[in-house]
């Protein structure tokens, strides 16, 4: 009984003492600083931070402090059609459409390239801008000014008007080097300010294809572009394509979707094009096309056999414009192989290596002439475009073989539209720059005198009714009593 008693009692003490030893020093603890490697924990912690900065950290880290977010406030033209809801076409011949301005609030991305403030992004985001407000990635804010303007390529240079003293800027790289399936970052500010933060997005990728063509918004024909799979969402136009090295290769612009949402078939402008672009409008003031003045066509196999022509690739050359920088170096009926050592296959590849072509740049083809090969150097002259005063308020280009193919037109005639004037026919009748007028009152329209004699008769008759082409689609526009 005492041996009981007294073994009990030792087992209370020895439980008493554990429970002061464990409550002494505050909150009890779980384990024991000896169950880790404070040494071991340290080194593997730093090997850890170190595999973390991968590539795609570190061209984020360089390139991302020069991406800014643009917001712009721009005009656009409305139309306010009342009857068509509810009469169809009928009343839009009898009360046709009214057209009237409106402020539109826009947001894109842009990349600074210089101390001087001067920014890249798309020509879309600053359209017909009446105020530019740029945000840096710390928060400023800054009213910015368009410098210059590429429609064509969809290229705009714009410039802080008070730029101050620690801009940081980005490192422009070549687009030519670039390889299918290495890994690129597309950085921008997608959905603007909903993100409630100036720091830019990163989203990363491969380079998914080079050299590709597609209409791309609004109807604008893009080419040469880069094709990725980075996110590129609505915002990140403007925004820069950067290498693993943090250079930039491109601008983002646009995304193929049905969807609308991003589902990896992202394009940016090359970077070597955007290059070519800021250097003409610094020193020019606008961008100058190049003129080569020559058009081909893709080669058929009933072409390659007359020919006797023995390769897979290449393009015919169909016509050679007199006086030109092309005239005496080739003729019809040449074969052009390569251009710049790219091969051609078709006359779509050929547009791509002249279509953002500038003044004095040498263009080196290897031709097959008379059964043999053999190398030209043609330096591209100036395109010039002929602009006449036309009535209805228009301002525009006869429609050549060469504008054609410079503006990438799907018409063979008419009359290109450059400017429309406030209040003008054209302007109610919701007429655009860059519509072609295919004809007037049914008749085909080949000339500036065409165009005039046409509405000429029209205002005898009191019924105008225009045919135009918007890149491709085909419009009908009926006034009366005009």
């Amino acid at each position: 009984m005492m041996k009981k008693l007294f073994l009990s009692l030792l087992a209370i003490i020895v439980g008493a003492t554990l429970i002061v030893l464990m409550s002494k020093g505050g909150k009890r603890s779980i384990y024991t600083e000896g169950m880790i490697d404070t040494a071991w924990a340290s080194q593997t912690s730093r090997a850890i931070s170190t595999s973390r900065q991968t590539a795609i950290v570190n061209a984020a880290r360089i390139a991302g402090p020069a991406v800014v977010s643009v917001s712009v406030i721009s005009v656009r033209t409305v139309a306010n059609d009342f009857f068509n809801p509810f009469f169809g076409d009928f009343w839009g011949d009898f009360f046709p459409k009214r057209y009237f301005k409106e402020k539109v609030k826009s947001l894109g991305s842009g990349v600074l390239i210089n101390k001087d403030g001067y920014i890249v992004t798309n020509e879309h985001v600053v359209h017909d801008a009446a105020e530019i407000k740029v945000t840096l990635t710390d928060g400023r804010i800054f009213d910015a000014e368009v410098v210059g303007t590429s429609p064509r390529l969809d290229l705009a240079l714009i410039k802080l008007k008070e730029p101050p003293k620690d801009l940081y800027t980005a490192v422009l790289g070549n687009s030519d080097s670039l390889m299918i399936g290495e890994w690129c970052v597309a950085i921008g500010n997608p959905f603007g300010y909903l993100m409630e933060d100036p720091e830019p997005t990163v989203t990363a990728g491969v380079v998914s294809a080079l050299h590709r063509t597609i209409l791309g918004v609004k109807d604008r024909m893009y080419r040469d572009m880069i094709q990725t799979d980075a996110a590129i969402n609505p915002g990140n136009s403007g925004g820069p394509l950067v290498n693993a090295l943090g250079q930039v290769v491109g601008i983002n612009t646009f995304i193929f979707t049905p969807s609308g949402g991003n589902i990896g078939l992202g394009f940016a402008i090359p970077v070597n094009t955007v290059k070519k672009f800021i250097n003409e409008i610094v020193q020019y003031g606008q961008f100058r096309s190049g003129n080569i003045g020559i058009t081909v066509q893709s080669l058929t196999e009933d072409l390659r056999s007359a020919l006797d022509y023995p390769l897979t690739y290449g393009v015919l050359v169909s016509s050679v414009v007199p006086g030109s920088p092309s005239s005496g170096k080739i003729k019809e009926g040449d074969v052009i192989e390569t251009v710049n050592g790219r091969r051609l296959f078709n006359e779509g590849d050929w547009e791509d290596v002249t279509y953002a072509v500038v003044p004095g740049e040498k263009l080196h083809l290897k031709v097959w002439h008379d059964g043999k090969e053999k190398d030209i150097v043609i330096q591209a002259g100036e395109y010039h475009e002929k602009r006449v005063k036309l009535p209805m308020g228009i301002t525009g280009v006869e429609v050549t073989p060469d504008v054609a193919m410079h503006e990438g037109l799907k018409v063979a005639h008419g009359i290109l539209v450059k400017k429309v004037a406030d209040g003008s026919v054209a302007y109610q009748l919701g007429i655009q720059p860059g519509d072609v007028v295919v004809s007037i009152n049914g008749k085909a329209i080949v000339s500036a005198e065409d165009f005039k004699k046409a509405y000429k008769f029209a205002r005898r008759r009191g019924v105008l009714s225009v045919e135009i082409d918007r890149g491709g689609m085909k419009i009908s526009r009926t006034v009366i009593g005009f």
